[in-house]
C-alpha cells in the first residue's frame, strides 16, 4: 500500500467508501420495505380472519351451515389472494373446503402471510365449534423482493458507471500533479531545466486540496443522484403503503357492517352499548333499548324466496335508520330478521314513541315488492327496556330484559309494543 501512489490511493479510497455507503443505505432501506409490506399483509391476514370467525360461530350456533357456506364463498370471492380455505368443525370433519385451482403450489413458509389457522369459538359461551384453515398466495411479497433487487441491481450499475466516469475526472485533473512531478524527477542543478515556477510544500498542498474538492462535488452529485433514485422509491413505497392502508380501512369497515343492510353488525352493536354504557354510568343518565323483529319473516322466506327476504331486510334497515332523529342513536342488525337500537339519555316512553313512528312508516309503505311480485304488509314486534347504569345491573341486562319483552310482544300477537318494566 506504501508503494501506491497518492492518485491510486485516493481512487481505491472513494471507490470503497462509496460503495460501502450505498450497500448500507440500500440495505437498510430494502429492509425497512421488507418489513412494512410484511407487517401491512400480516395485519390484513389477521384482520381478515379475525373478521370471518365470529360471523362463522354464530352462524354454527344457529346451525346455519348453509349460510357459513355462501358468507365464506363470498369471502373467497372479494379475496382473490386466498389459495385455500377449510372449516372443520369439532369432530374434524370437513365443513367447508375452497382450493383456488388444482395446480396451485402453496407457500413453504408458514407464517402468518401465507398461512392462518382460527379456532372458531362461540364468544358468549366459550363453545368450541371447530378450527379454519387459510392460505394466501405470496406473489406479492416475491413481487416486492424482486422489484427490491431488480432496484438494487440498477443502483449498483449507476454507481459503477459513474464511478468509472469519476476515475476519469480524477486522473485528468491529476495531470499537473505528474507534470509537477516529472519536471521534479527530471529536474537537473546543472542544466537548470526546473522549467516551473518557484513552489513550496504550501502550493503542493492547495493543488491537493483543490481536486480533492473537486473529488468531494461530484461525490456530492452523485449523492444527489442516488437521493433522487430512493426519493423515488419512497413515494412508490408511500403509494403502496396507502393502498395497503385503505386496504385495511375497508376491511375494518367491512368488519362492524352488516353486509346485506349496510347497517352496524352484532360486534359492533356490543362495542358500541359498553362505551354507552359507561358514558351514561359516568353521567348517571337512562338508556333504553329496542329490540325488533319482522314478524313472520320465515314465512315471507318461504313463499316467496331468500332475494325477496333480502329486499324486506334491506328496506326495514332503511325505515329503521330513517325513522332515527340524533346523532347518537344506534342501530344495527343483531342476527337474521333482528334488529336492535340503541338510544343514550332516553326515556323509555321516547323510545315507545320512535317504536310507533316505525310502525306508521311500516303501514305507510304496506308490502314489499320483488320483480314484480308484492308481499303481504309487513309488521314488527317490538321490546324495550331503559335503566340508568350504576354498580347493581349490567349491560347485558337492558338485552335481556328487552328480549324478554319482545318475546312478550311476540305472544300476544305480534305487531305489538312491550315495555320491560324491570
Amino acid at each position: 500500500m506504501r508503494n501506491l501512489s497518492i492518485q491510486m490511493k485516493m481512487i481505491i479510497g472513494v471507490i470503497c467508501f462509496t460503495l460501502l455507503i450505498v450497500s448500507l443505505e440500500r440495505y437498510q432501506f430494502s429492509e425497512n420495505i421488507v418489513e412494512q409490506f410484511i407487517a401491512s399483509q400480516k395485519s390484513k391476514n389477521r384482520l381478515l380472519i379475525d373478521t370471518i370467525s365470529p360471523v362463522i360461530s354464530l352462524n354454527a350456533s344457529l346451525g346455519l351451515s348453509d349460510a357459513n357456506k355462501e358468507y365464506l364463498d363470498r369471502i373467497v370471492e372479494q379475496n382473490d389472494d386466498i389459495l385455500s380455505l377449510t372449516l372443520r368443525d369439532n369432530d374434524g370433519k370437513m365443513v367447508y373446503s375452497y382450493v383456488k385451482n388444482n395446480e396451485v403450489h402453496f407457500p413453504a413458509r408458514a407464517d402468518e402471510i401465507h398461512y392462518f389457522m382460527k379456532r372458531i369459538v362461540d364468544p358468549v359461551t366459550e363453545e368450541y365449534y371447530g378450527k379454519a384453515d387459510i392460505y394466501f398466495d405470496d406473489h406479492e411479497y416475491q413481487a416486492v423482493i424482486h422489484k427490491n433487487r431488480v432496484i438494487t441491481l440498477q443502483i449498483f450499475i449507476v454507481t459503477f458507471v459513474l464511478l468509472i466516469g469519476f476515475i476519469f475526472l480524477i486522473k485528468r485533473e491529476f495531470r499537473y500533479l505528474q507534470k509537477l512531478t516529472e519536471n521534479v524527477l527530471t529536474y537537473d542543478p546543472q542544466l537548470n531545466n526546473f522549467r516551473l515556477a518557484k513552489s513550496d510544500r504550501k502550493d503542493e498542498v492547495g493543488i491537493i486540496h483543490n481536486a480533492v474538492v473537486a473529488l468531494v462535488e461530484k461525490i456530492d452529485s452523485y449523492a444527489k443522484l442516488l437521493h433522487e433514485t430512493n426519493h423515488s422509491l419512497e413515494e412508490k413505497v408511500a403509494l403502496r403503503t396507502k393502498e395497503l392502508q385503505d386496504a385495511n380501512r375497508q376491511l375494518k369497515e367491512l368488519s362492524v357492517t352488516d353486509p346485506l343492510t349496510q347497517l352496524s353488525n352484532r360486534r359492533h352493536f356490543e362495542t358500541h352499548l359498553h362505551d354507552v354504557w359507561l358514558l351514561a354510568k359516568r353521567s348517571h343518565l337512562e338508556i333504553s333499548v329496542i329490540m325488533c323483529d319482522i314478524d313472520y319473516f320465515k314465512t315471507v322466506n318461504d313463499q316467496f324466496g331468500h332475494l325477496m327476504g333480502d329486499v324486506v331486510l334491506k328496506e326495514i334497515a332503511a325505515i329503521l335508520t330513517a325513522s332515527l332523529k340524533r346523532s347518537s342513536d344506534f342501530v344495527a342488525r343483531y342476527g337474521g330478521e333482528e334488529f336492535i337500537i340503541v338510544l343514550y339519555d332516553t326515556k323509555i316512553t321516547a323510545a315507545e314513541e320512535l317504536c310507533r313512528t316505525i310502525q306508521n312508516r311500516l303501514k305507510e309503505t304496506g308490502s314489499f315488492e320483488y320483480q314484480g311480485v308484492k308481499t303481504e304488509p309487513i309488521t314488527m314486534s317490538f321490546g324495550i327496556s331503559n335503566m340508568i347504569p350504576s354498580k347493581n345491573n349490567v349491560e347485558e341486562d337492558l338485552i335481556k330484559f328487552a328480549d324478554l319483552a319482545l318475546y312478550k310482544a311476540k305472544e300476544d300477537g305480534r305487531n305489538r309494543i312491550v315495555l320491560s318494566m324491570d
